[in-house]
């Protein structure tokens, strides 16, 4: 265990660790103040089985094994990545710890002491409740039945009656999603007997199922009653006759005893369910509620919910995601039909919209996987097994184009990327790859368009009062191959940074017109004019963000491949002892004194330019740049690729091949790490 080498924000790393995401700044200053940023080797130990308890750990960057040793080997129980936190259970239980964890490759930790932790759970109680219920989740049951699961997820899906049908089916595909997407053990437990739809969807016909109260109990019974099917998950049918107090009892005795078999357990409850199915509700970790789009059933459950208690619960809100089902005559319109709605019933966003199904035909995601049913659930299953990988595309003007390079090999090599953000000349090729297209295509575009005239010219300047350039050119060029795209239509996520003039702070697009966004975000100061979009100003986002990996994790990404193309200071100076050696005055003797005035012409027309206005701006913006990439890079990326940037300057778009040729370079010299981090089971 070492100190990090490099400047750590803890700040930053603090906001994104979501068991503290609620504290007041007193309560975060407590913590932040006991908060230790430590570095793992890859191998290196953190603690082993039987250790006592030492420290509550949370992981910033890379990943972590945890395994019980068996015989003298380690049988591994599961690989943990950022955002999680371990070593909490052996802290409130005084117990040592009963699993060991190592760092697979060089990892980050933040990294609270025992006593400084304990301290802070006695000043703040809501944070030892909180712990104290995944605590209960983990270890009840574990005496009567091994734990093979290091953690678990419990995922309850509830309808009306408009949506019952939708309901099963929407809990069946994801099942079914997160078996391919996370190759985790998943089961389903249907409340709605052996006769229900996802028994016939599954052709397993009619079947006995078992009841609740015989399972109050006896909760082990529920093994000899769970099917497997071809589809890679195990189902287990239950049916309720007359809702009564045990089925409550039983859903808690049966949930607890599953988790330690599987990694994610699925509820499905009918609309019928009674009363009861609050208390279930209450006891999931995450509610998913499917609902029509019709704002009388929505505010319907609403008041339901309010009534229960449940919806003035905070944490009961947090774990719930409201499922919209689309209604057939207004599919393909999206989110923007129920913005309002959403906000005047629930004050929560919509977290997935579902296109229709034809319930006597029904799509399950393997049969048809680039349907827009499918396609939705695959996005939920990544986002739910905590598997999105999110690509940042950094700042660096025309050493950028190194992105298309590393596009490329992403493409060849069919690494999954979930979602982009980019800053700068980064937002700018993200946004053409969002749009559809290939980065083959991209690199047409650049080499067909390879003069500085589109990004300025001569009757792009202005007076120099808020930039020297408007950037007409390069919104030209932009309008041309990306018209007049939103972010809704593009093919995946996507977030651009900029800089609002005025609060000097980060600005996140991911609505509107990309155009827009593009240009805002590469409007260098002191070159380009501010970008207004809205009444406001807007300047290149790599002043405040130079390589968003921060906007990933906010929006979910759990891995991150980050792409820094500004070039370091020792890359700097070997650009600049190039240049001086090209400058070296030539032998007249041998190639003529001829020579000797186009070497006088040029020499004194190189320094009369360099450094020159542009060029001071910019290598001033950039050396600040460079310094907050590094900070991003390290706290929370886990590949980083930066391309050697020897003997390129800001300008060069010129040298677009050798640029593209040098991303290529470094993410095949990177792939391996590429394709650890983004391998299925892990």
């Amino acid at each position: 265990m070492e100190q990090p080498t490099l400047l750590f924000d803890k700040a930053l790393i603090f906001r994104h660790i979501p068991l503290f995401a609620g504290l007041n700044p007193f309560e975060r200053r407590m913590v932040f103040d006991a908060l230790e940023i430590v570095d793992y080797k890859s191998g290196e130990t953190i603690y082993r089985q039987g250790d006592p308890p030492d420290a509550f750990y949370c992981i910033i960057s890379g990943r972590v094994e945890v395994f019980v040793e068996k015989g003298g080997s380690p049988d591994t129980l599961e690989h943990i990545h950022r955002g999680k936190y371990f070593g909490f259970i052996s802290l409130l239980t005084g117990e040592p710890h009963s699993v060991s964890a190592r760092a697979v490759n060089d990892t980050v930790m933040a990294r609270i002491p025992a006593d400084k932790f304990k301290s802070i759970l006695h000043r703040i109680p809501r944070l030892a409740i909180d712990l104290s219920q995944m605590l209960s989740r983990r270890l009840k049951r574990r005496d009567m039945h091994p734990k093979a699961i290091f953690e678990s997820t419990i995922v309850s899906f509830f309808g009306d009656a408009l949506t019952k049908d939708d309901t099963a089916l929407y809990a069946l595909n994801l099942a079914i999603g997160l078996k391919e997407q996370t190759a985790k053990k998943v089961v389903l437990v249907d409340f709605s007997g052996g006769n229900s739809l996802i028994a016939k969807v599954l052709g397993l016909g009619a079947h006995g199922a078992v009841l609740p109260k015989d399972l109050a109990y006896h909760p082990t019974k529920a093994f000899d009653f769970i099917l497997h099917t071809q589809m890679g998950i195990d189902v287990l049918f239950t049916e309720v006759k007359a809702p009564v107090t045990t089925d409550a009892t039983a859903f808690i005795s049966l949930v607890t005893m599953l988790v330690n078999d599987y990694h994610f357990c699925l509820v499905h409850l009918p609309h019928d369910f009674g009363p009861q199915v609050f208390k279930i509700l209450s006891q999931s970790d995450i509610v998913h509620l499917v609902m029509a789009p019709e704002a009388d059933t929505l505010k319907k459950m609403s008041r339901l919910l309010d009534m229960t208690g449940l919806l003035r619960e905070n944490s009961f809100k947090k774990k719930m995601r409201l499922v919209v089902v689309e209604e057939k005559e207004t599919h393909g319109k999206g989110r923007k039909l129920f913005l309002s709605l959403e906000e005047s019933v629930f004050h929560l966003p919509i977290y997935a919209t579902l296109p229709p199904q034809d319930i006597d035909r029904p799509i399950l995601v393997p049969d048809d996987p680039l349907a827009p049913y499918s396609r939705v659930i695959r996005r939920v299953a990544r986002q739910m097994g905590e598997v999105l990988v999110g690509l940042a595309l950094g700042s660096g003007s025309a050493m950028g184009l190194a992105h298309i390079g590393v596009l490329q090999v992403i493409e060849e090599e069919g690494i999954p990327i979930d979602m982009i953000s980019g800053s700068s000349i980064g937002a700018m090729f993200g946004a053409f790859w969002a749009a559809g297209y290939s980065a083959g295509e991209i690199q047409t575009i650049v080499l067909k368009n390879n003069k500085k005239s589109y990004l300025f010219g001569f009757d792009d300047l202005m007076m120099p009062l808020r930039g020297l350039i408007r950037g007409r050119h390069i919104a030209s060029f932009l309008k041309k191959y990306l018209g007049n795209r939103t972010f809704y239509d593009l093919k995946m996520p996507f977030r651009i940074v900029a800089c609002d003039c005025r609060s000097m702070k980060q600005t996140v697009f991911d609505s509107g017109r990309v155009i827009d966004a593009i240009v805002a975000s590469i409007s260098i100061p002191g070159v380009f004019a501010p970008h207004a979009i809205g009444g406001r100003f807007y300047i290149d986002g790599g002043v405040v963000d130079p390589l968003p990996t921060d906007v990933l994790v906010e929006a979910g990404a759990k891995k991150i491949i980050a792409v820094n193309v500004l070039p370091s200071p020792e890359e700097i100076e070997r650009t600049y002892d190039l240049l001086q050696k090209k400058r070296v005055k030539p032998d007249f003797q041998k190639q003529g004194i001829w020579r000797y005035p186009w070497f006088f012409f040029r020499h004194r027309f190189h320094e009369w330019l360099d450094p020159n206005i542009f060029g001071i701006i910019v290598s001033t913006v950039q050396s600040m740049e460079y310094l907050l990439a590094q900070v991003s890079s390290l706290s929370q990326s886990d590949v980083v690729l930066h391309p050697d940037m020897t003997g390129i300057s800001w300008s060069c778009f010129e040298h677009a091949e050798e640029l593209i040729c040098r991303g290529r370079q470094e993410a095949r010299r990177c792939l391996s790490q590429i394709q650890s981090l983004t391998k299925l089971a892990e």
